[in-house]
C-alpha cells in the first residue's frame, strides 16, 4: 500500500502507516518473556549484546526489585526495525500482581505474542492474560519456548491450547528434537528446515527436512493446511482444488488470525538462541498494523455519542496508557496515537477534566532510556513529557474534536496493609510519595485510617504491595514500619435508600448552603460506583455537581459498618437546594457526603471479601490430602483434571474458588502436604458476601490478623 493522506500540518504517511506492528509479549511467570525479548532487541541491532534476566543484566528488566527478583514487575517499551518495518514493543510481567501492567498495554497494541513453556504447556497467568486479550479482541501468534528444557513436549502444548484455550492452534513450525537434543525448526510453509549455525543464534541456515522427520513434517503441514480451510472460505476453495501457493497461505493464515479464528504457532529455545526471528517475521505476516484495523471507537465530550473515528484522520485522538514519574525529569505519560499528530512544543486538550496539557517533549522510549523526537504520527507509542493532569486512561484529544476513549478500568485491590512513617522527616515526606506511586500505578490504592491514625495502602497481592514498600524506602527515600497483609473486604448495599444532607450555615455575612438529597441502590455482582443526576438547575445548579461527585466520592470510602470501601452501589442524586449567594462547591461537597452516610445507616449494609480463583499442581499422590484441606478452608472446588502424564507420574491440576483470608500462608501448608513437590497459583475473582457469623467478628474487632 503507498500514497500519503494530508492532514493540516502533517501528511499521514499510508505506506509507513502499514508496516508499523505494536505488539506485546505476554505469558505466565518464567516463561520467557522478557528473555525472548533480549534476543529480538539483539538481533534487531537495538543492542549490542544480550543480557540475562539471571545475571539481572536484561535490558527491560531495568528496576531494581526486577533485577533482585529475577521477574519482570512494570511494562517497558522499546522500538526497533526489521526488514523494513518499525515495532513498537511492550514487554509485560507475568506475576498475577502485576496484571494491571498487562491490561494497560493491551489497551493500546494491535498484536501479541504468547509465549507458552514447553515443558509446562498453557498455565495459569496464560489463561487470564488470554481473556485480556480476548476482551480487547488482540490478534496473537504463540511461541512455544523451552524446547531445549527438560520435559518440553510440542504436540502437548498445541494439545493443551486446545483444551485450555479452547482455540485452533495453525502450526507453522515444528521442532527438531527435543529436551537436549532440540537444535532447530521445520518451517511447515516453504517446507525445510532452519538450523542456527553460530552460538549467538545471529546467522540462520536453511536446509534440507532430515529424512526421518520428512513424513512428521508433510503430515503436520497438511493438518495446518486442512484446519487452515476449515476456517477461511477463500482458502477452501483453492484448497480443494489444490491451486493454491505459498503467498495463498499466508494470506489465508494472516486472515484467519486477525478475525481471531486461529493462532499460528512456532517454536524455539531463546535462551539458547534458536528460533527468535523466525517470530518477528511472523509478527510481520500474520499480525496487524494500525491502518488493518483503520477504525476505533470514541465518544463525544458533550453528548457522550458513541463515533467511529479513522486513523487516517486530521484531528488528533490520544490515550495516555501508563504515567511514570521520575524523581528527576518528572511526569512521562506514555501515550498511543490513534489519529493525527502530537507535537512538541504545542497544546492537547485532556478530554477528562477539559483543560489543555502542554507538550513539551516528545520522546521515543527504550526500557528506561529516552530519544526525544519532534513528533508521534497515528499507530505510534511513545511518551511525553510537561503534562499536568493526564492520569492513565485519559485521552488527549484537539480542542476542535473533544472527544474520549474508553478508559482503562484498574482492578479492585483484595489485600492492604497499615504502613507508619518512621520519623517526622519520613511522615512530612509520605503523602507526596505515595500520591506518586498512586498516579503511575492505579491498581495501587491509599486512604488514611483517622480511628488508628496509620495510613492504608492496598494491592493486588502480597508481592505488589512488597514491591511498594520496597520502592517508597528506597526511590522516595521515605522509611516506613509496616503491618501485617489483611483481607481488604468491601461493604455493600442490600436495599434501597434515602438520605438527606445540609450544611447550611447564615452568619450575618457570605454564609454556607448546601442541600443534596440522594437515594442509594444496590448494584447486584458489581464492584461499581455509579452516579447520576436527576435534579434541574433551579435545584441543583450543574456548577455544583462535581463537587456533589467529590463528596460522594470521599464517603463511599469508609461505609458504616467496619470503614471498608462500598462497592456495588448506584447513586441518584434526586432533590436538594441552594442559595444565589451563599453557596458553594464546598457547600455542596459536605452536603453530599452527609446525605450519602446517612443513606448508607439504612441501606442494609453487608461486608464483601475477595474470593481467588486458586490452581494447585499436584501429583496424583498427594492429591487427597489436598483437597480434604481445600475443603476446611471452605474452597468451592471447581474441577479436578490431569494437567499433565509424565511416564507412570499423573499430575493432577485443582481448581477452586477459595475465600482470600484462608489462603494467606498457604504456601508453606502445601509444601508440608506433598513433601514440596505440589505448586499453586492464584488469582482475583470476584467478590462475595461473608458468612454472617464471620461479619460480626470482623465488626466487632474491626480487623482479623491473620497471620
Amino acid at each position: 500500500m503507498s500514497g500519503k493522506k494530508k492532514g493540516k500540518n502533517r501528511e499521514v504517511d499510508l505506506e509507513k502507516l502499514s508496516k508499523i506492528r505494536n505488539i506485546g509479549i505476554v505469558a505466565h511467570i518464567d516463561a520467557g518473556k522478557t528473555t525472548t525479548t533480549e534476543r529480538i532487541l539483539y538481533y534487531t541491532g537495538r543492542i549490542k549484546r544480550i543480557g540475562e534476566v539471571d545475571e539481572g543484566t536484561a535490558t527491560m528488566d531495568f528496576m531494581v526489585q526486577e533485577k533482585e527478583h529475577g521477574i519482570t514487575i512494570q511494562s517497558a517499551a522499546t522500538y526497533f526495525k526489521w526488514k523494513g518495518y518499525e515495532f513498537n514493543l511492550i514487554d509485560t510481567p507475568g506475576h498475577v500482581d502485576f496484571t494491571v501492567e498487562v491490561e494497560r498495554a493491551l489497551r493500546v497494541l494491535d498484536g501479541l505474542i504468547v509465549i507458552l513453556d514447553a515443558s509446562e504447556g498453557v498455565q495459569s497467568q496464560t489463561e487470564t492474560v488470554w481473556r485480556q486479550a480476548d476482551k480487547y479482541s488482540v490478534p496473537r501468534i504463540v511461541y512455544v519456548n523451552k524446547m531445549d528444557k527438560t520435559g518440553a513436549d510440542f504436540w502437548y502444548t498445541i494439545d493443551t491450547m486446545k483444551k485450555r484455550l479452547l482455540v485452533t492452534p495453525l502450526p507453522i513450525q515444528i521442532p527438531i528434537g527435543s529436551e537436549s537434543d532440540f537444535i532447530g525448526v521445520i518451517d511447515l510453509l516453504e517446507m525445510r528446515a532452519i538450523y542456527w549455525e553460530d552460538e549467538e543464534g545471529r546467522k540462520m541456515v536453511f536446509a534440507e527436512i532430515p529424512e526421518e522427520l520428512r513424513d512428521e513434517a508433510e503430515l503436520a503441514r497438511l493438518q495446518t493446511l486442512e484446519a487452515l480451510a476449515e476456517l477461511d472460505e477463500e482458502f477452501l476453495e483453492k484448497f480443494l482444488e489444490e491451486s493454491y501457493n505459498l503467498d495463498d497461505v499466508k494470506r489465508a493464515l494472516r486472515r484467519v488470525t486477525l478475525e481471531l479464528k486461529g493462532i499460528p504457532v512456532l517454536a524455539g529455545s531463546s535462551l539458547k538462541n534458536k528460533g527468535v526471528q523466525p517470530i518477528l517475521d511472523a509478527v510481520i505476516d500474520f499480525l496487524p498494523s494500525p491502518l488493518d484495523i483503520s477504525t476505533f471507537k470514541a465518544y463525544d465530550r458533550k453528548t457522550g455519542k458513541e463515533l467511529t473515528l479513522k486513523v487516517t484522520d486530521e484531528e488528533l485522538v490520544a490515550l495516555c496508557f501508563k504515567v511514570n514519574v521520575d524523581n528527576y525529569l518528572g511526569k512521562l505519560s506514555y501515550v498511543r496515537v490513534y489519529s493525527g499528530f502530537l507535537s512538541s512544543d504545542s497544546q492537547a486538550l485532556n478530554t477528562r477534566v477539559n483543560k489543555r496539557e502542554r507538550i513539551a517533549k516528545i520522546f521515543k522510549m527504550h526500557a528506561d532510556k529516552r530519544e526525544e523526537v519532534e513528533f508521534l504520527g497515528p499507530g505510534e507509542i511513545g511518551a511525553i513529557l510537561g503534562t499536568r493532569f493526564t492520569q492513565t486512561g485519559d485521552t488527549l484529544a484537539s480542542p476542535k474534536r473533544p472527544v474520549y476513549l474508553e478508559p482503562i478500568t484498574p482492578p479492585e485491590p483484595v489485600i492492604f496493609v497499615a504502613i507508619e512513617p518512621k520519623t517526622k522527616k519520613d511522615e512530612d515526606k509520605l503523602p507526596e510519595s505515595l500520591q506518586k506511586l498512586m498516579e503511575e500505578d492505579p491498581s495501587f490504592r491509599v486512604r488514611y485510617d483517622e480511628e488508628t491514625g496509620q495510613t492504608i495502602i492496598s494491592g493486588m497481592g502480597e508481592l505488589h504491595l512488597e514491591i511498594i514498600v520496597d520502592r517508597l524506602m528506597r526511590e522516595k527515600n521515605v522509611a516506613v514500619n509496616v503491618g501485617k497483609p489483611q483481607v481488604a473486604y468491601k461493604e455493600t448495599p442490600t436495599k434501597k435508600a434515602v438520605g438527606e444532607g445540609r450544611f447550611v450555615r447564615q452568619t450575618g455575612g457570605k454564609g454556607h448552603w448546601g442541600h443534596v438529597i440522594l437515594e442509594i441502590l444496590p448494584l447486584k455482582d458489581s464492584t461499581d460506583k455509579k452516579v447520576y443526576f436527576e435534579v434541574n438547575q433551579e435545584q441543583i445548579p450543574k456548577e455544583f455537581h462535581d463537587a456533589i461527585r467529590e463528596g460522594i466520592r470521599e464517603a463511599l470510602a469508609f461505609g458504616p459498618l467496619g470503614g471498608y470501601p462500598v462497592i456495588g452501589v448506584k447513586v441518584r442524586v434526586i432533590g436538594g437546594s441552594y442559595h444565589p449567594t451563599d453557596s458553594s462547591p464546598t457547600d455542596f461537597k459536605v452536603a453530599a457526603a452527609e446525605a450519602v452516610r446517612k443513606a448508607l445507616e439504612s441501606a442494609g449494609m453487608t461486608l464483601k471479601e475477595p474470593i481467588m480463583r486458586a490452581e494447585i499442581i499436584t501429583p496424583e499422590e498427594y492429591l487427597g490430602d489436598i483437597v480434604s484441606d481445600l475443603q476446611t478452608r471452605g474452597a468451592e472446588i471447581k474441577s479436578i483434571d490431569i494437567y499433565q502424564t509424565k511416564g507412570t507420574i499423573v499430575i493432577n491440576r485443582i481448581t477452586a474458588l477459595v475465600p482470600l483470608r484462608e489462603l494467606f500462608g498457604y504456601t508453606s501448608r502445601l509444601r508440608s502436604l506433598s513433601q514440596g513437590r505440589a505448586y499453586f497459583y492464584m488469582e482475583f475473582s470476584h467478590y462475595r458476601e461473608v458468612p454472617k457469623q464471620l461479619q460480626e467478628k470482623i465488626i466487632l474487632t474491626g480487623r482479623i490478623s491473620l497471620l
